[in-house]
């Protein structure tokens, strides 16, 4: 199984904006978001397209599996703690590639390249991110993993990852 990332561009858009459709589908168990009256998502599509087109401060990767779209995962820039740091903000895995250790195998790709904190927020009701993220973390020797509880934020699990 070979798996690669891919920086997004405008010409995966379409697939990004499917594969967000199927994001906030699963997502939609925390947040409570509903469809719209067209059966989708509310999603902004312009925020998107600038992803795409470089034009926000995010970063966006598709996943891809022997060649086919698996997924997407997406780092933004945030402040926790009182320090800039990237975000693992977003991942998700198209159902027929769970449980093959693709997502393990993204983060690590991302996060562990180099000695840079990292944040992730995991929603506290999300149980199988929860459950991934336990692994991952017990994976781990020589990074420094802290729980944090900011006061800005509730209903999340949050973590800043050191390698060390």
């Amino acid at each position: 199984m070979n798996i690669a990332l891919r920086k997004l561009t405008k010409t995966d858009l379409a697939a990004f904006s499917m594969l967000w459709q199927f994001y906030q589908y699963h997502q939609s168990a925390f947040d409570k978001e509903d469809l719209d009256s067209s059966g989708r998502f509310d999603i902004d599509e312009e925020y998107l397209s600038d992803i795409a087109a470089g034009e926000e401060d995010c970063d966006a990767y598709m996943i891809l599996v022997d060649d086919h779209i698996a997924g997407f995962v997406t780092v933004e820039p945030t402040e926790i703690l009182d320090r800039e740091m990237p975000e693992l903000s977003d991942i998700f895995i198209l159902p027929k590639y769970r449980s093959q250790g693709i997502a393990m195998h993204v983060v690590s790709e991302l996060m562990l390249d180099d000695s840079m904190q990292w944040h992730v927020a995991v929603y506290e009701k999300d149980r199988e991110a929860l459950k991934f993220w336990d692994r991952f973390f017990a994976r781990l020797i020589n990074v420094h993993i802290m729980k944090v509880d900011p006061p800005e934020t509730e209903g999340f699990h949050e973590y800043v990852i050191k390698n060390i």
